[in-house]
């Protein structure tokens, strides 16, 4: 088995996204915090569920494990804060939460399979012998953030916006307040925020590695940029990670915003996110 991560900053100060490596639990993950609008960095929620995945052991199931790193979350954000440590997260507006995307698994070569956790943009695939990708996940954060995009993309045809994408973000500011709000409910996605109603979105589920040769962990930040109205981006980028490497994608991902700094060929709502990626090479 042979491993290889990439955690890479993007454009902003501090690199909000985590990597687990424990191999003595096979527990693997990507973590990518999300800072709130008007509230608490990312990096408290994205460093919450590393340090308890770090720590977890092999007797211990990957939804327990979850579950204890969403209750830290909650933690870590209430003493972010300063509140009283009966301070309760679901009174925090969801504008100010911490919250974190992941994509984790736990693997048992015994039986060849895996368990599986995954909330929000993280994304999980599969590799198979005769070089067949599966998509395990779903992105509909993606189709939230498309939302806001869309509007980005109409204000400059209509030569209302200048081409500067932290003002676009700013005139979109009440379509990504909307989106945030519905965080962990049934008309929305899952995210980890230290809420009791995380782990009811959550995706998770058992997952046969039987003829698999690849398992590919990314962050949204390595989600190759298209132009409007390519839909089948997390594909392609599964295949160059795969083919080339995590430093092959990320030599594609960062051409290709480095040629188009303001999001104008490639729409999107970040100049350079933060990238990490994990990929676990079963036959090696």
């Amino acid at each position: 088995m042979k491993i290889d991560t990439l955690c890479k900053k993007g454009n902003r100060n501090i690199n909000e996204d985590a990597c687990v490596v424990n191999e003595k639990a096979g527990i693997f993950a990507v973590i990518d915090g999300a800072t709130g609008l008007d509230g608490v960095p990312g990096y408290v929620a994205s460093q919450a569920v590393q340090k308890v995945l770090d720590e977890a052991t092999a007797m211990e199931r990957l939804d327990t494990v979850m579950e204890a790193a969403n209750r830290m979350v909650g933690n870590k954000t209430i003493h972010h804060l300063g509140l009283d440590e009966d301070g309760c997260i679901v009174r925090l507006p969801k504008l100010k939460r911490s919250t974190c995307a992941a994509a984790a698994v736990s693997l048992d070569m015994n039986r060849l399979s895996c368990e599986y956790v995954h909330a929000a943009d993280c994304m999980i695939f599969l590799q198979y012998e005769n070089g067949d990708i599966r998509t395990v996940t779903y992105d509909l954060l993606h189709h939230f953030d498309e939302k806001a995009i869309n509007e980005i993309v109409k204000l400059r045809k209509m030569k209302k916006l200048n081409v500067d994408i932290a003002e676009a973000r700013e005139l979109v500011k009440p379509i990504l307040s909307e989106n945030r709000s519905k965080l962990n409910t049934t008309d929305g996605y899952s995210v980890i925020d230290g809420s009791d109603d995380a782990m009811d979105h959550v995706e998770s589920g058992r997952l046969s590695l039987k003829k698999v040769t690849g398992i590919l962990l990314l962050s949204d930040g390595l989600l190759l940029p298209t132009e409007l109205g390519e839909n089948n981006a997390w594909e392609q980028s599964a295949l160059i990670a795969f083919n080339d490497g995590l430093d092959g994608l990320m030599h594609e991902v960062e051409k290709r915003e480095n040629s188009d700094p303001q999001c104008v060929h490639y729409p999107r709502l970040k100049m350079k996110d933060d990238k990490t990626g994990l990929r676990i090479m079963l036959d090696s």
